[in-house]
């Protein structure tokens, strides 16, 4: 089993989910984003090599790969990276998916599941939205997701390399970047409480995500890389709406503040709803995400405080 992207976010929690399933699995990684910490279960409990190698790097990727029966792509550069170097957005989420494509046709990979996004959808149509939705993104991350897709339904058709797409909505846990400079919207919440200041909101407080927790993410790509389903793209989702401000009560609430939160502009361009339909995944995966969300903010917390002690105090 191959895994690129494994000490990631989603990465890591995938290798944790073979680990458990009894797979012996190669991670490939480039550790610009992901962590040896990220793999420490792992790596004590089960049969894991790590490789630091780059997607871009054709002949190490074709050494690397060699030998694997199924792949899991999740290397991706994330939304904010994309739109502040499209240059680069192209070269790892475009090229470097073609590389993995590739390669794994060349190393006769049985089967690969593949990390896509509803930024596919871009600002939704209908809702709750499912898979038939047309593509209405105007993001680069959005438009390397769309390019992945395709690139996956033509290797499929030439050379009968059998894939998955899953469409993940807002992704949150444990593992979840909360240092850099492109943290997500509840990791940004629970930096401000920490620090003793009050959550900001852009825009009206009721934008919503679809909050759906790694693990269940994670068992979603463990069931579809064990199914016989091929050749087909789904949404992970919770099936729920959210809104800015629930979301912001329940960090406060999960962190027991009074803290009050505060309204800003909303950045133009981003979506105002996000909430996908998961008919499609529970009648062909038999997948349905199961952690709520104060449970697994409680989880995301414990575990981000545990880390920032381990790290000396952050």
């Amino acid at each position: 089993m191959f895994v690129t992207g494994g000490a990631g976010f989603v990465g890591s929690h995938v290798v944790d989910g073979l680990v458990r399933e009894g797979a012996a699995v190669v991670v490939y990684d480039d550790f610009r984003r992901g962590r040896m910490a990220n793999l420490e279960w792992a790596m004590a409990n089960g049969d894991v090599k790590v490789i630091e190698g780059d997607i871009a790097d054709r002949g190490h990727l074709a050494q690397a790969i060699s030998g694997a029966d199924l792949v899991s792509h999740q290397a991706s550069l994330w939304l904010w990276e994309c739109e502040s170097d499209p240059r680069e957005a192209l070269e790892v989420n475009i090229v470097g998916t073609f590389n993995v494509l590739e390669a794994s046709v060349e190393a006769g990979v049985v089967k690969i599941v593949m990390a896509s996004s509803s930024s596919v959808y871009g600002e939704a149509c209908s809702l709750p939205t499912d898979e038939d939705h047309p593509f209405n993104n105007d993001f680069f991350y959005g438009a390397t997701k769309v390019a992945d897709e395709q690139l996956a339904r033509a290797f499929y058709r030439k050379y009968g390399l059998k894939y998955i797409c899953l469409r993940y909505l807002n992704v949150y846990g444990p593992r979840q970047d909360y240092r850099s400079a492109y943290v997500s919207v509840i990791t940004n919440f629970i930096n401000r409480v920490a620090e003793g200041e009050p959550p900001i909101i852009f825009g009206d407080g009721n934008e919503t995500l679809d909050l759906v927790y790694v693990e269940d993410v994670a068992k979603a790509n463990i069931v579809a890389l064990k199914s016989g389903l091929e050749a087909e793209v789904l949404n992970v989702a919770s099936g729920r709406e959210t809104t800015l401000r629930e979301l912001a009560d329940a960090v406060l609430e999960v962190m027991g503040s009074d803290l009050v939160p505060t309204i800003e502009n909303r950045e133009r361009g981003l979506v105002v709803r996000r909430w996908g339909s998961t008919e499609k995944a529970e009648a062909l995966l038999g997948f349905r995400a199961t952690v709520g969300v104060r449970e697994g903010l409680r989880r995301l917390i414990s575990w981000r405080d545990q880390d920032i002690l381990r790290e000396g105090g952050g």
